[in-house]
């Protein structure tokens, strides 16, 4: 059985990165804030996992909790919020590689309907269906 890949979730708030990494087939989930690891913990599929941090500016720190959900359909990838001074903000799925970004999407070039003719012409030559060839 082919292990699940990991999950990346991120937002930058207030000037501070906050990244939560999930890895379904280890069953961990980590909180990243500025790239140092606050909090981890084991993550089951079908339950909420829920992490604590807190930022800090030199200031009074505040704390935060971010929720990983289920996924709403089979297959599909889990929502995650992050909830800081009474505001639930998203936290959006982004790829941890290069390989596993989303292919970006061809924009179709402009064609005018002479262009779409000369191509219809080209791909199914100048023949109808109705015509009958001569046998020769």
């Amino acid at each position: 059985m082919q292990a699940r890949a990991h999950q990346r979730f991120h937002l930058d708030q207030d000037g501070h990165s906050i990244t939560v990494v999930r890895s379904p087939g280890r069953g961990r989930t980590e909180l990243l804030v500025d790239g140092k690891v606050v909090s981890s913990t084991r993550s089951e599929s079908r339950a909420v996992t829920e992490l604590r941090g807190e930022l800090t500016d030199g200031g009074a720190p505040r704390p935060f909790t971010v929720r990983i959900g289920r996924a709403d359909i089979p297959g599909g990838a889990p929502l995650c919020s992050l909830e800081i001074g009474g505001t639930r903000s998203l936290m959006p799925l982004l790829p941890l590689t290069r390989s596993e970004e989303w292919p970006a999407e061809p924009t179709p070039s402009p064609r005018t309907p002479a262009e779409l003719l000369a191509r219809w012409r080209a791909r199914y030559g100048r023949h109808s269906r109705h015509e009958r060839r001569r046998p020769g």
